[in-house]
Order: structure tokens, then C-alpha cells, then sequence
């Protein structure tokens, strides 16, 4: 059920001290990598981002390792320095016998570079996780010889990732980007071929690379949205973490009550989107943002970011001074024991987020249809059973967050047909 509300609500504070102070005790799963220090200039003497552009689109393959190796900085100079659009008539230009030299010999530039035809950028992290796979084994073997105490937990994550680049290889999965050593990811669900719009879901608090390779991972929402789809307005869908989102802590700086680390991820997100709206030219948009992530969309808008629609599941809102944009419809949904509702609407300087995803102007609130029983007990219990209501609705199980899923699918379809007339 939605209904417009059009003004604020008070903020709990004191609910807020609380929720800093008392984290819920479940499992934390880190990014899997720093964020990279990667030298993102090119070496005194080297081209250009136009002109390695242009020089890599007439080169042989041995031409182009060789223009690699003499410009190591190349490559993170493309993809910082080039606009998306710049890029899609690079591509475009070439014949297809070209792009895949391109593709096999640089997968890690082209699976990466937005401008680049969406089932092109798939293909080429393919390969890249084929090499990746490779050292991931290699490293594997190593860790047997080794046996040294410690060694357990790096063990279990080189078999999880193996597991995960298995099924890339396998053209299980579809990888829109694989930056683990900077916290990025983007995995790809539906035909782009066929898309009449396009599903961005935005992850929130703990989430992390790690959280695409588990057997419950952080895709399920958006497989959900393009297994039921209408069957009339068929949609791609991405699901995106842009940079390190906050982990659950009892530190208030890497904790979600830190609205700088989903702000810094806005910056990310945004990029990603106006790549993929020159991917896709002309298809609506739906932005689709868990917890945390909310700020990460209300953070890409400021950084020239456009959706049709965003909508907040159990949001944290936005940051002192958000305004909502013109022409970006918005939906929240939450549960009424929501444990978001414990600091969303409060802010103090770098920690909260002065304006709840209900206080919105005109933003439409979205009714999650679950049962609740009036939250009782200690703190910690009342805590445990807002999370597990806030986690409902990322999930893509329609037993446990079927009204959500369903209002998004009709959404969306509703977008389709509205953009094709």
C-alpha cells in the first residue's frame, strides 16, 4: 500500500545514542581489499587519454602490450579521465575483430571502461576471471606448503572467490565489473539485448565483495525482478556496490552511524550511472537502495546522477540539506520496528543523517505488509528484531518480502511502458 507524505517527523535522538552504543551481535563481513592506491597519472612523456584511445583502436595486440608496458599508469588513466560517452563512439568505431583483440588482450580495461557495450564488458571479465582464477589457485597451492597458523580464514576465502569465479567462467554469472582490490563489484542480471528498463539495487550496511559469493548473496533482489518480470517490459539489472560500504561496529567511525563512507561511494555510484544511461540511451531508470545505500543514491544525485525512480528500503535517509531532485519520483518503505528508525532523521556533524527517508518532500511510502509485534524487552532484543525486519527487505524471497518485490516489478513495468509511449 503507498501513501504521499509531505512532512517531517521528529528525530529520536536519544534512540539514536543507543544504537551507536549497542551494535547487534551478528556476523561482520569485511571487503574483501583495501581501498587501491593506484597511481592514477600517466608517466612523464606518455599519450593522452584521447590519444591512447585512439592508438589502442589501431594497434595490433603486440602493439598494444607493448604501448602497456612502456605507460603502466595507462590504464587507471582511461578509466578516470574518459567520459562514458567519449568512450561508446571509441567503441562503436571499431570492427568487431578489433574489439576482440581488445577484449582478449586488456579484459581488465575493457570489463571496466563504461561507454563499453554492456554483454562486451561481461565478456571481457570472463577472461579476466579466467587469469584471476589462476592466481587464485596458485595461491591456494602455496597456502597448502605453507600450513602456517592463520592461514584458516585466507584458505576459505580464496575457496568462496574460487567458487564464485567458476561459475563467471562458466557464464553462470555475468560480472559488470570486479574491482575487489577497491571494494567495487557489479553484477549483471537479464538481457541488456531485450531491456525495456533498467534495475540498479544499491546494498547498504556490511555489505561488501564477499556478499556476491555467499550462498544467500546480495543479488537475490534483482534476480527476483528479472526472473518475474513482465513479460512486456523485460529489464536488465545491476547490482551495484560502488566503493567499501560501513560495516556494523562499535566504533562510530567505520560504523553505518558514519554518513561519510556511503557519501564518498555516491561519487562511484554516480559515474556508474551515467555509464550505464549511455549504455542504455533512452531506458527508465529505478534505483533500489537498501539501508546505507540510500545515502550512497542521495549522495550520486549531488554528483549529476538522474534516476526516474528511487526507492528507499528501510533507508537511512540523506544528510543535513538534501533536497529532492525534479523529475526523480521517490518511494520509502520500512517496517514500523525498523531498527533504522532508532538514527534516521538525526545527525550530528559526520555522524546520522539529518533527513529520514519519510521526510522527504512528497515522497511516497510504501507499505511492506509485514506482521510486527510491538517491539519489548531489553535493548539488545529490541535492536536484534529491527534488523531482522530491516534485512527483509533486500531480500528476494517472495515469502518473506513479497509485497515489496511486487510493487518494484510493477513499477518498473509501469516505467517501461511510460517511456515507450
Amino acid at each position: 500500500m503507498m501513501r504521499a507524505r509531505a512532512h517531517p517527523t521528529a528525530a529520536m535522538a536519544a534512540a539514536a545514542m543507543a544504537f551507536a552504543l549497542v551494535a547487534p551481535g551478528v556476523p561482520v563481513a569485511e571487503a574483501s581489499a583495501a581501498t587501491a592506491t593506484t597511481d592514477h597519472h600517466l608517466h612523464a612523456g606518455a599519450p593522452g587519454a584521447s590519444v591512447a584511445l585512439a592508438d589502442l583502436a589501431s594497434l595490433d595486440r603486440a602493439g598494444i602490450v607493448d604501448l602497456l608496458e612502456r605507460t603502466p599508469g595507462l590504464v587507471a588513466t582511461l578509466l578516470t579521465q574518459t567520459s562514458a560517452a567519449e568512450v561508446s563512439v571509441w567503441w562503436a568505431g571499431m570492427d568487431a575483430a578489433h574489439r576482440a583483440v581488445l577484449t582478449r588482450t586488456v579484459p581488465l580495461l575493457v570489463g571496466s571502461l563504461d561507454g563499453v557495450d554492456a554483454a562486451d564488458r561481461v565478456r571481457a571479465n570472463r577472461y579476466a576471471a579466467r587469469a584471476r582464477l589462476a592466481r587464485v589457485d596458485e595461491r591456494l597451492q602455496s597456502l597448502v606448503r605453507s600450513d602456517q597458523d592463520g592461514d584458516a580464514a585466507q584458505r576459505d576465502d580464496l575457496l568462496l572467490e574460487r567458487r564464485y569465479l567458476t561459475k563467471v567462467v562458466a557464464d553462470q554469472v555475468h560480472l559488470y565489473l570486479y574491482a575487489p582490490e577497491r571494494g567495487a563489484m557489479i553484477e549483471m542480471a537479464g538481457d541488456p539485448s531485450t531491456a525495456a528498463g533498467i534495475l540498479l539495487v544499491v546494498p547498504g550496511t556490511n555489505a561488501s565483495v564477499r556478499s556476491f559469493m555467499v550462498d544467500d548473496p546480495v543479488t537475490s533482489f534483482a534476480d527476483w525482478q528479472v526472473a518475474n518480470a513482465d513479460p512486456s517490459s523485460p529489464i536488465v539489472a545491476f547490482t551495484v556496490l560502488a566503493a567499501p560500504m560501513p560495516q556494523l561496529s562499535l566504533n562510530l567511525a567505520t560504523g553505518p552511524q558514519n554518513n561519510t563512507i556511503a557519501t564518498a561511494a555516491g561519487a562511484g555510484y554516480a559515474r556508474i550511472v551515467k555509464g550505464i544511461d549511455v549504455a542504455f540511451p533512452g531506458l527508465p531508470t529505478l534505483s533500489y537502495e537498501h539501508s546505507a545505500g540510500s545515502q550512497v543514491g542521495s549522495a550520486a544525485e549531488a554528483h549529476g546522477a538522474r534516476f526516474d525512480v528511487r526507492f528507499l528500503a528501510g533507508g537511512v535517509g540523506a544528510t543535513d540539506g538534501y533536497h529532492p531532485v525534479a523529475g526523480t519520483t521517490y518511494y520509502a518503505a520500512q517496517a514500523a520496528e525498523d531498527v533504522n528508525r532508532y538514527y534516521a532523521g538525526f545527525q550530528v556533524g559526520d555522524i546520522g543523517y539529518g533527513v529520514g527517508p519519510e521526510d522527504i518532500p512528497g515522497v511516497v511510502i510504501v507499505d511492506p505488509g509485514y506482521s510486527e509485534k510491538q517491539a519489548t524487552g531489553s535493548v539488545g532484543a529490541m535492536l536484534m528484531q529491527g534488523l531482522d525486519l530491516h534485512n527483509r527487505l533486500f531480500s528476494g524471497d517472495g515469502r518473506t518480502n513479497g509485497t515489496v518485490l511486487k510493487d518494484v516489478r510493477l513499477l518498473l513495468a509501469s516505467l517501461a511502458r511510460g517511456s515507450s509511449g
